[in-house]
């Protein structure tokens, strides 16, 4: 009776071996690079990198978007341990790739391109899919305000002019869906030089620098716009332009303005304008 009990044992055990072995599928594109304590090694890949691991604390991996960096500690060289790892990394749109890595102070190549891997991580590629599809409705989104705004009547007139340079605001708008904040301006060229538009700058002034108090040290900000629309350079004599620039919603406090400044590039012409705080505060719904 013991027999058939320990060979029914013995058949549970193997299956279970069996099975083991058929659900983890080994990976055999593993490539081995020499890394130096001396010099960088570099690996370039097609896209930025999302994830990384290194096997061993004598490896120092960091990346710079795309660019792998690794190096030696320089530690411990007659073990065996330290002149040994490996390496994950895993792209943004799932590209696995499983690299090994020996010490050697003076390699032949420091820098590789990384081929196309078959290896996919699902969930990095999905998560990239998402991102992606996201970015692109955003972008979206932004190209279709910029329409709008252009075509919406004019709210305000605030202008100043310098040698031929002119500079209105004729627009302040907010995309409520968005939670947007759009400022619409024309640039007009009356000299008969080319207008080359260098930077056009907003910033977070005080109204009154005359109530500055002698302990009070006044910050300005600088509004980055998260998209801008309309062409900047080459704007010959007679020509205007219409400029559009898209900000994340944001106010300002009682006593600041928003500064609009543009300058020419390459050249001596600026211009600009102050927007009081309460022109910011009701703009035109779009």
């Amino acid at each position: 009776m013991k027999r058939p009990v320990l060979l029914w044992i013995l058949f549970l055990i193997c299956s279970q071996l069996y099975f083991a072995q058929e659900i983890l599928q080994p990976l055999y594109q593993r490539q081995a690079i020499d890394v130096s304590d001396v010099k960088t090694t570099h690996i370039i890949f097609s896209e930025k990198i999302k994830y990384i691991d290194v096997g061993s604390a004598y490896f120092v991996a960091d990346t710079v978007g795309n660019i792998l960096k690794l190096k030696h500690t320089g530690e411990e060289l007659e073990n065996l341990k330290s002149r040994q790892s490996n390496i994950t990394v895993i792209t943004g749109k799932g590209s696995y790739y499983s690299i090994d890595t020996g010490y050697n102070r003076d390699p032949e190549v420091t820098t590789y391109k990384a081929v196309e891997t078959l290896t996919m991580i699902d969930y990095f590629a999905e998560e990239n899919a998402g991102r992606m599809e996201r970015e692109d409705r955003t972008a979206q989104d932004l190209q279709e305000l910029c329409l709008l705004s252009e075509m919406a009547p004019s709210t305000v007139h605030i202008r100043d002019h310098n040698d031929g340079l002119n500079l209105t605001l004729n627009g302040i708008y907010y995309r409520n869906i968005q939670n947007k904040m759009v400022l619409r301006l024309e640039i007009y060229n009356t000299s008969k030089i080319t207008l080359d538009i260098d930077q056009v700058l907003f910033r977070s002034k005080l109204k009154n620098n005359n109530t500055l108090k002698k302990d009070y040290v006044y910050q300005e900000r600088v509004m980055k716009p998260v998209k801008s629309c309309g062409e900047q350079q080459q704007i010959q004599l007679g020509e205007k332009r219409v400029l559009t620039f898209i900000f994340d919603k944001f106010t300002l406090n009682e006593d600041e303005i928003l500064s609009l400044e543009v300058s020419e590039h390459a050249g001596g012409r600026s211009v600009s304008i102050r927007i009081p705080r309460n022109k910011l505060l009701f703009p035109e719904f779009i």
